[in-house]
């Protein structure tokens, strides 16, 4: 299928273009001039592939540069093309956060300085900034290479690298034997393995699992930071920092400023410590000319770059105006003792960035003639907007045959196969030939891709129109897809000392660590457990089955259970009794919706393949899933009672609209119900333009109507003249009736009152019905309630979302100045979280000293919620510049012009409350800020502490991110299994609960549920991980879990692959660990009660269900003659004698084989009888 960089070789043809590029090639100055649309990143493209070195492409703003880089890599599909975000912004001593935004700059200037054919794209901000050299060397690694582990270490540690037990974030190293872990800022992780000083094998493995993906022969590893220094650059740096702190602060002294002035003196002394300490703290960056010769970005490339200056008057405004901006700001830090002269040194102003930005060559592209710089070519080409259709098929083709006419070529560029399909036989209706792939003169080809805005360049005969064009709709930046999926679950293996468990039997205890105790000469590991009154338990590893992580309601600490009481029992027994009147409710609401006749929806018609074509972004593939698993739905002849969950943002509402259309072409109508009159209007708005083009009338009942208006939208909708209803409760009145109405969908069904909750059941009773709902569902629940409840989960969340920059810090009115400022300066809106409601007016006083012309709105909890509505919807329509909310802020909302969010008391909140705040930002293109904030010289407890910790590094791998999820979705079975549920989820923890449920639904059901035999195995090895081998605890104890989870003898052996792969070669007392497991595997697949070691002798002990028949005996008495011991009188027992002198390990491997050979006699038994 061809695609946009088949385009390419267009210019060749153009004698023009042809010069353009030998003058480049000479290193000269050139403008062109007439680039309208997507031209400017066209002929960029063309000149990066046919010019032989590397290219800057400067624009004037960070979306601007998102949006040149989305469009260079369509046309570039395989180019190494990089996007430079500017350095994070600092406020005084904090600096804003993004782990994402850091690893992209460290790839592209890593790219720049060892890629001779990189591309970057940076905005002005990122070009005016000077970074460090990039001179570390690499490190090159290679299989069958002479080189010392303590030599690769040392080059890691100069790179930037920090070791740590495990390799689990990017920029660590990891060191166990003779083996080193590494993981590569941006992927991929490498293991080292050595023989004496020889690379054995270098390998990539996969960071969650940490098994080995694939073997490769040889790799280089770049620096895991921007900023690396030597011992002695980091002495010159203090003593430049603590000359100019030392200038500044007597100055400060001569003007009587005596508090600044200590400010000014403690914190310099916090930094100079940090450094002292071989710490790097947090802003370094902006004193970075103290330590290196900072350079400009074109210095940084491996050879001169072609730079590409992409509207150069805009660029030239916007330089000046960071020009003053840096003035004013340089001015409000000098007074308050915040300003080192160094840091004027780290960004170029206008002057010097005209000077100093120089590469081998300079193309400047904009759509008006100028004079900004002395040029050698000046090209003038007559490029112009492509028009737009709308979605009107008319237009389409009077358009396409206008063209025809002027013998162009003309492209239509479809997102993918389907819409070009779809596309196809659109046209072949009108009567238009086409072909896939750009034709000749006066053709229409077809190509796959997203352009940006479309054009007509009559030089090249080329008229491009794209999704914008053909649909109306403003097309989106869709990033590079990682390779890697991303997964988001909870291991027992992240246990960490103080963490709450539940053990089956004795209830929740206190988990302290693991200990290696020896108990008659036998070392063995164990997990400490710490129950109430200081009781205390020593579970042993084999039996971790028992035990589970506590994960309960967020912000309630569970009891500590009393051991050996009868107390834990009885709460067993109450929550069992619970979820068993659940699940018969759930049970025969189900069996009800079985056996009720529905109305059965047309299969997909060719209007509804039009209709999803038309969509303008990628599906990701839980929402194609979810798509699939409701149109089988709809199709079935009963009503359908469907369950979607995802985040806010991840695309439910498609999903909806999919299905909606889907009724509609069956001549049905559709219901969409929500909860506020805010959402009702954000899904209409939505609505119109999604079915655009489309013969279906939306429209909207709520409050925002007037009577007369509601009056008539009620008469319409009885007449059925009226598709999709989008409306609050409103639509729940009696004097509502509808036509045929056959399918409701109700958004965050547990916001609505009792009362419209049994309006909304009385309705459902013959419809089908889709729940969307934003808080996640457990996948542990999900697979619960399979058989009782249908739902579909969309968990991939979105991929054009910016990382949000984070600062967590002290309260500090200058930094909540300068954050507010910076958004109200560049038009944006602010979000300022206040939870306690006592102290709002006393916060929105404070911030309307600060900004006395700014428009503030005000919503919390005691509000009327109709007063709450308006305050809401003045501040969607930009008519407040900041709202001052408590944590109620509404979820579903989308807010795009809001990008600052400020919490105060930011400890006070749980992780899930927090994650969910900072969703509320970055909804746009534009980089967004998050600030949480806690009291100054506050003492922090170390569950707040580890809570801002985690929202901090939030990365999607991160466990931080884990832990929100799993609050997130707690909260979420809470709204799907009623309030009431909630108390017995803390009384027992999430995942015995979900284990009673799932038992309980399975007994109902009618399903055996089987009786699972736990043999007792007592011989008496060494067997356990030693710490030299696994040096950290939670590793060791995800292990353990895993090896007592396997169920039979293969899932042993790949688990004992997985360890030799990521540990190394295993000592003894590892290998007799796996062989106790096999024999427990084995054990309880024969239905053994017990298995035991008792002076000369193995001793079976049998169960009734053992397979211990008459071929069996005969067998074991053939391959051990004489040793077989009968058991004494009727104990279900049989011995087999060991030889006099043998040692345990013996005694082990006797056992093993015994097993095996009741295995084979057993399997050879049944292929006889099969």
């Amino acid at each position: 299928m061809a695609d946009l960089s088949s385009l390419i070789s267009l210019w060749s043809n153009l004698a023009p273009y042809r010069n353009l590029v030998e003058m480049l090639k000479q290193g000269k100055t050139t403008q062109v001039f007439g680039l309208s649309g997507s031209l400017p990143s066209f002929l960029t493209a063309a000149a990066a592939q046919d010019l032989p070195g590397p290219c800057l492409v400067v624009t004037v703003g960070f979306q601007e540069a998102r949006a040149f880089e989305a469009e260079l890599s369509q046309f570039l599909p395989d180019a190494p093309i990089y996007l430079l975000p500017p350095r994070p912004h600092i406020v005084g001593e904090v600096q804003a956060h993004s782990h994402d935004w850091s690893l992209m700059r460290l790839e592209a200037l890593t790219q720049a300085a060892h890629n001779p054919r990189a591309i970057l794209i940076a905005s002005v901000e990122s070009c005016r900034q000077l970074v460090p050299p990039m001179s570390a060397e690499p490190l090159t690694v290679q299989v069958g290479q002479q080189t010392s582990l303590e030599d690769v270490v040392q080059h890691l540690t100069d790179l930037g690298y920090r070791r740590e037990g495990e390799a689990t974030e990017q920029g660590v190293y990891a060191v166990r034997g003779g083996l080193v872990d590494v993981f590569v800022p941006g992927g991929p992780a490498y293991r080292m393995e050595w023989f004496d000083d020889e690379i054995d094998s270098l390998r990539v493995f996969d960071v969650e699992s940490q098994k080995t993906v694939e073997m490769v022969p040889n790799t280089r590893i770049g620096p895991a930071s921007e900023m690396l220094i030597t011992t002695e650059q980091r002495q010159r740096g203090m003593d430049r920092i603590a000359r100019e702190a030392d200038l500044l602060i007597r100055n400060l002294e001569s003007m009587g400023q005596f508090d600044t002035a200590q400010k000014a003196r403690e914190r310099v002394g916090r930094w100079l410590g940090d450094l002292a300490d071989g710490r790097l703290f947090a802003g370094v960056e902006r004193f970075g000319q103290a330590f290196q010769n900072l350079k400009p970005i074109t210095q940084v490339f491996s050879r001169k770059p072609l730079v590409v200056f992409h509207d150069l008057p805009r660029i030239g405004e916007a330089l000046l105006g960071r020009d003053a901006d840096d003035r004013e700001e340089r001015l409000r830090r000098l007074e308050r003792g915040d300003f080192l002269p160094v840091e004027a040194e780290t960004v170029l102003d206008h002057d010097q960035f005209f000077s100093r930005i120089k590469g081998y060559g300079e193309l400047s592209l904009s759509l008006m003639p100028h004079n900004r710089r002395e040029s050698e070519l000046h090209l003038n080409l007559t490029g112009r907007p492509a028009p737009r259709m709308h979605g009107q098929a008319e237009l389409l083709k009077a358009e396409i045959l206008r063209l025809r006419k002027s013998r162009m070529r003309v492209g239509l560029v479809l997102r993918d196969d389907e819409a070009l399909r779809v596309m196809q036989s659109q046209l072949l209706d009108m009567g238009i030939a086409c072909r896939e792939g750009l034709g000749e003169r006066g053709e229409v080809g077809l190509l796959t891709g997203h352009l940006g805005h479309g054009f007509i360049l009559s030089e090249l005969s080329l008229a491009l129109l794209g999704e914008t064009e053909l649909s109306g709709r403003e097309p989106k930046n869709t990033p590079k897809r990682s390779g890697r999926e991303k997964k988001q679950t909870v291991r027992l293996g992240d246990l960490r000392p103080g963490d709450y468990v539940v053990h089956i039997t004795h209830g929740i205890g206190r988990y302290l660590g693991i200990k290696t105790l020896t108990i008659q000469d036998q070392h063995k590991d164990y997990l400490h457990v710490q129950y109430a009154g200081q009781d205390t338990l020593y579970v042993p590893t084999d039996q971790l089955g028992l035990i589970q992580k506590y994960i309960g309601v967020e912000g309630q600490e569970p009891k500590l259970s009393k051991m050996g009481g009868q107390e834990w029992s009885r709460v067993k027994d109450k929550v069992r009794a619970s979820v068993r009147e659940m699940a018969e409710e759930l049970i025969r609401l189900y069996a009800i919706r079985e056996s009720r006749p529905g109305f059965g929806f047309v299969p997909d018609t060719p209007w509804q393949r039009e209709f999803e074509a038309a969509f303008g972004y990628d599906e990701t593939e839980d929402q194609l899933r979810s798509i699939d698993d409701i149109k089988r739905d709809m199709e079935k002849p009963r009503p359908m009672d469907r369950l979607l969950c995802g985040d806010v943002g991840y695309g439910k509402t498609e999903v909806a609209f999919r299905s909606a259309f889907k009724a509609i072409m069956s001549g049905k109508q559709v219901a969409f119900l929500v909860p506020t009159t805010l959402l009702a209007d954000q899904h209409y708005t939505t609505a119109k333009a999604r079915f655009s083009g489309f013969p279906v009338v939306v429209d909207v009942l709520s409050r925002f109507r007037t009577g007369k208006q509601q009056r008539d939208i009620i008469e319409r909708l009885g007449k059925g003249q009226i598709d999709l209803i989008i409306g609050t409760h409103r639509l729940l009145g009696k004097d509502v009736k509808f036509s045929d109405l056959g399918l409701l969908i109700v958004d965050e069904e547990h916001r609505f009152g009792v009362a419209h909750k049994e309006r909304i059941k009385e309705i459902r009773a013959n419809i089908d019905v889709l729940t969307l709902s934003a808080t996640p569902i457990p996948r542990t629940l999900h697979m619960a309630m399979a058989g009782v409840r249908d739902m579909s989960l969309i968990e991939t969340p979105p991929l054009d979302r910016l990382p949000v920059e984070t600062v967590v810090a002290e309260f500090d009115e200058d930094l909540v100045r300068e954050a507010i400022r910076r958004e109200l300066d560049r038009g944006g809106q602010v979000f300022y979280v206040q939870n306690r409601i006592l102290a709002i007016d006393q916060t929105v006083s404070r911030l309307m000293k600060m900004f006395p012309d700014a428009a503030i709105g005000v919503v919390h909890g005691r509000m009327d919620e109709t007063r709450i509505e308006d305050v809401m919807a003045r501040f969607v329509e930009q008519e407040y510049d900041i709202l001052v909310a408590t944590s109620i802020i509404e979820s579903g909302l989308d807010i795009p012009n809001a990008n600052t969010l400020i919490v105060e008391d930011a400890d006070k909140l749980g992780l899930a409350q927090l994650y969910q705040l900072r969703g509320r930002v970055g909804r746009s293109a534009r980089l967004a800020y998050a600030y949480f904030t806690y009291k100054r010289d506050k003492v922090l407890s170390p569950p707040a502490e580890k809570r801002l910790e985690a929202i901090r590094e939030f990365t999607e791998l991160g466990a931080g991110y884990q832990i929100a999820l799993r609050d997130l979705e707690i909260r979420g079975a809470g709204n799907l299994l009623g309030a009431e549920q909630h108390g017995f989820i803390a009384s027992v923890g999430f995942d015995l609960y979900t284990q009673l449920l799932a038992e309980a639904v399975r007994e109902l059901k009618g399903e055996a549920v089987p009786t699972v035999i736990e043999p007792q195995i007592d011989i008496a090895v060494d067997a356990y991980l030693p710490d030299l081998f696994i040096n950290v605890p939670s590793v060791k104890v995800e292990l353990y879990k895993r090896l007592v989870s396997c169920k039979n003898l293969d899932e042993i052996e790949e688990l004992a692959e997985e360890i030799e792969d990521r540990f190394g070669p295993m000592p003894s007392p590892v290998t007799r660990l796996l062989q106790l497991s096999r024999v427990r595997v084995m054990a309880k697949e024969l239905k053994i009660g017990q298995l035991s070691h008792k002076n000369d002798r193995i001793v079976i002990t049998t169960l009734p269900q053992t397979p211990m028949g008459a071929d069996v005996i005969r067998i074991l008495a053939h391959h051990y003659p004489g040793r077989l011991i009968p058991s004494p009188g009727k104990a279900p027992e049989l011995g087999v004698k060991l030889p006099v002198r043998h040692t345990t390990e013996q005694a082990l491997d006797v056992a093993e084989d015994i097993l095996l050979m009741m295995k084979e006699a057993l399997s050879g038994m049944k292929q006889e009888s099969g």
